[in-house]
């Protein structure tokens, strides 16, 4: 079995703009990046540099993830996380992925056990797992095996629009709950209680995972 991970990332300056009334551009940028870096370092932890790849559109994390020893990939027309996943995954099935995961690059407590376990996940399954955000209704990780096995459905509602999907399909997806798959920042409140979290567990947790949080 071939695991290949795929981490999709929007240009910086474009990332988190409902934070904007509690951090200036730079800082919503710099802090995109920091979730970027943490987000191939996680991945790189359980599936390997050489099997990770990042599709994107900004040159400048093209550059940033081949600087660290990663694979990217441009994304081309038509533009959006969907298309973009789709390119990424027939490329890494090309590579002979049998298995791809997909996570979402807004994940500050992400670490590798919770990606761990979403692959477990997706061996006792019938190869399919995801991750949704605190909500329920958005999607945050997803494991498809065999590559393709359902199409990649990110947007309002993806969490029901993918379990739709495989039953469409036939197959079972199982669902993972891990805090640091669930806790994604999109709003001025999800950054305080970022903030308010990293102050009391981030010490506890680089130690235990080996891994810098932004």
């Amino acid at each position: 079995m071939s695991i290949w991970a795929i981490i999709p990332a929007r240009p910086l300056e474009e990332g988190k703009s409902r934070l904007a009334d509690a951090l200036t551009a730079a800082e919503r940028q710099r802090l995109n990046q920091n979730f970027f870096q943490q987000t191939l370092r996680v991945a790189a932890a359980v599936v390997g540099r050489d099997h990770t790849l990042v599709v994107s559109r900004s040159e400048t994390l093209l550059a940033t993830a081949r600087a660290m020893e990663f694979e990217t990939l441009a994304e081309t027309a038509p533009y959006g996380l969907n298309a973009a996943l789709t390119q990424a995954a027939e490329v890494v099935r090309l590579h002979g992925a049998t298995t791809v995961l997909s996570v979402s690059c807004d994940l500050p407590f992400l670490i590798p056990d919770d990606l761990r376990a979403l692959l477990n996940a997706a061996r006792e399954s019938q190869g399919l797992a995801i991750a949704s955000d605190r909500e329920g209704t958005g999607t945050n990780a997803l494991v498809m095996s065999p590559v393709g096995a359902i199409p990649y459905l990110y947007g309002l509602g993806s969490f029901a629009a993918h379990q739709a999907a495989a039953r469409a399909a036939g197959l079972a997806l199982s669902v993972v709950r891990k805090a640091g798959l669930s806790f994604d920042i999109d709003t001025p409140d999800d950054f305080e209680q970022m903030e308010d979290i990293k102050r009391e567990t981030i010490p506890r947790l680089a130690a235990s995972s080996g891994c810098a949080f932004p």
